[in-house]
């Protein structure tokens, strides 16, 4: 073998064996959190799952959903992941991006949003199509506001309102205090506080029942549409 092509075979492979042990010390510094399971049902029908991981790797966190359809209604398919990305910066969450995927048998919708609010600047991408938003308050996504709502539960504050960019649309978020309640779940008989979140301009409303002794985690969830409850999520398991 020349001594040419001997040195390039030696700088490819040492490029491979660097590339490789960059990717396996992030996936190494990525920590699980927490990780919960949830099951949704429309009355007394289970019709799909939840599960929600919050991971840190460095100083960046990563807070995932992904929900499926169960049993009989796995044949309609209606597949989705959220996730976004943020940091903490003196207290206060930065979202970086925020995806949405959702699948069906027929359709694949993918939505991403792209933040830089040191600038009170953001954009959304669908289907190729960028949406700007531009000179915009200090704004949160769909997962990062309920991250942190809970932290500041924890600091006894159980009303704020928010702005959020919701899948490209600037909306207005109040989290309101609507009552307390103990109530049988995975962590036995438990004390919760009972939030009401509205969404300014739109018909849906939610409960959230969250657990007192257990970090504020979400232990049961209604959802209604005007006054009619549209579906219940419970929380079914604790991973960690």
């Amino acid at each position: 073998m020349p001594y040419r092509t001997f040195v390039k075979l030696i700088n490819y492979k040492y490029l491979i064996f660097i590339f490789f042990l960059f990717i396996n010390n992030a996936y190494a510094e990525e920590l699980i959190i927490s990780k919960y399971k949830y099951d949704l049902y429309k009355g007394n029908i289970h019709f799909g799952s939840s599960e929600q991981t919050l991971f840190k790797n460095g100083s960046t966190y990563k807070f995932d959903i992904k929900s499926n359809s169960s049993g009989i209604f796995k044949l309609k398919k209606d597949d989705r992941m959220e996730t976004t990305s943020f940091v903490k910066d003196n207290g206060m969450i930065k979202p970086i991006s925020y995806k949405f995927k959702k699948e069906k048998r027929d359709s694949f919708q993918f939505i991403e949003t792209i933040f830089n609010l040191d600038n009170n600047y953001a954009y959304t991408v669908e289907n190729n199509n960028k949406q700007e938003h531009i000179d915009i308050p200090y704004s949160l996504d769909r997962l990062s506001v309920q991250i942190d709502f809970q932290e500041k539960m924890k600091t006894g504050v159980f009303e704020y309102k928010y702005n959020i960019i919701d899948k490209g649309r600037l909306r207005k978020y109040s989290f309101i205090l609507h009552s307390d309640d103990i109530i049988e779940t995975v962590f036995g008989e438990t004390s919760t506080i009972v939030i009401k979140k509205l969404i300014e301009n739109n018909k849906r409303s939610t409960l959230t029942w969250y657990a007192v002794d257990h970090d504020f985690v979400p232990v049961k969830i209604e959802q209604y549409r005007k006054e009619s409850l549209v579906f219940t999520v419970i929380l079914e398991k604790v991973y960690k």
